[in-house]
């Protein structure tokens, strides 16, 4: 078994308090992008990149109810990110 390496990595956060993180993924990937420019990437680290580059970064989280809306980054945050 491989172990997990942890990185502190640059994510945006929402109004909310919640970030985008690796645990928002699911098989098809990280839905990123604003509302009718959505588009999915496989890879958390290539999302992250994309994210950076948009004028504001915009991505699909599941809210309190477990519906998933896209929130916006109100700013960004040093954050500990581990992957396996």
């Amino acid at each position: 078994m491989e172990a997990a390496e942890t990185s502190i990595l640059l994510v945006p956060v929402a109004r909310d308090g919640t970030a985008f993180m690796p645990e928002l993924g699911n098989s098809r990937g990280y839905t990123i992008g604003p509302k009718g420019e959505e588009r999915k990437v496989a890879d958390y680290r290539q999302a992250l990149q994309e994210l950076r580059a948009m004028p504001k970064a915009c991505w699909r989280r599941p809210n309190d109810a477990g519906n998933w809306g896209i929130v916006t980054a109100v700013r960004w945050e040093m954050r500990p990110i581990t992957a396996a």
